[in-house]
């Protein structure tokens, strides 16, 4: 395979075919690797086990880190690797995550400025430079974003990252991975900026265009993610990005979106993006937000799109959600709903079983002439079949005589 290092993860079982797997917060994360912190990321990832509820210490090669291409390792690789033990264990992940505050009437609220989870990536690395190995395990405070996953998840085969060589090209593979069932992924510039910790960097939007976005294509283009991307302007300026790429086969995309929850479905089908989904999922997971006021809010707002009340439906639904900008006019609703089921409760007429005395003695003689009754009289029938089972026996204004049982 092209472009693949042939080395790497020779120790892992079955590496080509393993499939890696990571929480949507990690993939919209916020942090930095060079180039070989990424590949220890990456074999790192390859050791961890499905059925694994706490994190071990990893045993990586340095070959599986440093010699592309079976390469014998030199002295300038020991000394990198070194340093990057060192640089390593500062690494932090900014993980976004709702403020939420409590407000009257049991609202929840979030902060204008987004809160972060600041996470260090490392318990630790130690560097065996004799043994030619590295000891490595991830800090216990990342496992809720790499074990035990049962939702809100990306899951990348491992043989793919290995065609990609650029750090940032890696995360963006990620990034439009979480989207594969929808082939397309619009971020602004600002926003992937931060997700790979360029804020402040390439001014000049061409500089990041060439060696982010470009690079970052022309990488993907061997694997299973090739993609193309469209500038989105405000005036002259490039604000976000659309990717476009393939998306998975309708019958992932059905599987996946059947694997999801009712209210996961409404904010998909409006456009939420999977990281606000992930955040809305703590809420939810928290017992914060109900639910049905998600399902509500994606209606009430998707009416306002279409009357042109709100320019960007997604956002405004994220908003109404984590604000709880729609929770008394909710519990109004609600309230409407309990008392219009009290009102069709109180008013139901019974569901009622009729037949007239006369077609039941109909069909009792027709049994009787085919044998296909034990009963030897009429009334020996009817206590049988139909008093026996709850059936009275009425006479109505017109003198008809009926058997008659509420059901």
């Amino acid at each position: 395979m092209e472009g693949i290092q042939t080395t790497l993860f020779e120790t892992v079982p079955d590496a080509t075919g393993k499939l890696v797997v990571q929480h949507n917060a990690l993939v919209n994360a916020r942090f930095d690797l060079t180039t070989v912190e990424m590949r220890l990321f990456m074999a790192m990832l390859a050791r961890i086990n499905r059925a694994d509820t706490e994190f071990r210490e990893f045993q990586v090669p340095l070959r599986e880190i440093t010699a592309l291409s079976g390469r014998r390792l030199s002295g300038k690789d020991y000394l990198e690797v070194e340093s990057m033990c060192s640089q390593l264990v500062t690494r932090v992940l900014h993980i976004e995550r709702p403020g939420v505050e409590p407000r009257t009437r049991g609202n929840r609220s979030r902060r204008h400025a987004p809160d972060f989870d600041k996470i260090p990536l490392m318990a630790y690395a130690k560097y065996r430079g004799e043994e030619g190995v590295l000891l490595v395990r991830f800090n216990d405070e990342v496992m809720p974003y790499l074990l035990q996953l049962q939702r809100n998840f990306t899951k990348v085969q491992l043989v793919q990252l290995l065609k990609i060589k650029s750090p940032h090209s890696y995360r963006i593979y990620w990034l439009l991975k979480e989207y594969s069932a929808f082939g397309t992924r619009t971020l602004g510039v600002e926003e992937l900026k931060a997700m790979l910790s360029l804020e402040g960097q390439y001014k000049q939007f061409p500089l990041f265009r060439m060696r982010v976005l470009d690079r970052a294509r022309d990488e993907m283009m061997h694997t299973d993610l090739p993609f193309d991307y469209e500038l989105i302007r405000e005036g002259k300026a490039v604000t976000k990005i659309k990717f476009n790429y393939a998306s998975t086969s309708a019958e992932s995309a059905a599987q996946e979106l059947s694997a999801a929850s009712p209210w996961e479905i409404a904010l998909h089908t409006v456009g939420v993006s999977a990281g606000s989904i992930a955040v809305v999922a703590e809420l939810v997971g928290k017992g914060e937000v109900d639910p049905e006021y998600i399902r509500y809010v994606a209606q009430m707002q998707q009416e306002k799109f279409k009357a042109g009340k709100v320019k960007s439906l997604a956002g405004s639904v994220f908003t109404a959600i984590t604000k709880g900008h729609l929770v008394d006019d909710f519990q109004r609703h609600q309230q409407k709903r309990e008392r219009a089921a009290l009102r069709k409760v109180a008013t139901k007429q019974p569901d009622v079983v009729r037949y007239t005395l006369a077609e039941v003695r109909a069909a009792y003689e027709t049994m009787k002439k085919k044998k296909m009754t034990q009963a030897t009289t009429f009334e020996q029938n009817l206590e049988l079949i139909y008093l026996s089972q709850g059936f009275r026996q009425q006479r109505d204004a017109q003198g008809v005589e009926w058997l008659v049982k509420e059901a």
